[in-house]
């Protein structure tokens, strides 16, 4: 399988790897269960340290840090998703616009694969 093909029927496991394999990879395609698998883990560890730093203004840094970390590698999934929808990961900046940027986005990623929409461009191996 070549390294821009979506994983489709991936496990929570091999999401998650792939997700941090690929944490600066914005070319390919993303498959839903591969998006929406590290969506969850995203959000779970999100949950856990916001419950964490609640606890002390100390461990908010935590919080601080993980949403650091994690911007590009759910930036570059998010557009691997859109492309394996058809769309283009420039649809990506949605995210900028409150509440319906970020639905929209979360709509184009919940549709079915569209490979008879992918562009070249998005699937061009760089040297």
């Amino acid at each position: 399988m070549d390294n821009y093909d979506p994983l489709p029927d991936c496990t929570f496991g091999q999401a998650v790897a792939r997700f941090f394999k690929k944490y600066v990879q914005f070319k390919g395609a993303a498959s839903r269960s591969e998006f929406w698998w590290a969506f969850l883990f995203y959000f779970v560890i999100g949950i856990i340290l916001i419950l964490v730093g609640d606890a002390s203004h100390v461990l908010r840094i935590l919080v601080f840090l993980w949403d650091l970390a994690i911007v590009i590698p759910v930036l570059s999934l998010t557009c691997r998703r859109l492309h394996d929808g058809g769309f283009s990961g420039k649809l990506t900046w949605l995210v900028c616009l409150p509440v319906l940027g970020e639905l929209a986005l979360l709509v184009m990623c919940a549709l079915p694969t569209r490979d008879d929409r992918w562009k070249d461009e998005w699937f061009a191996k760089t040297n």
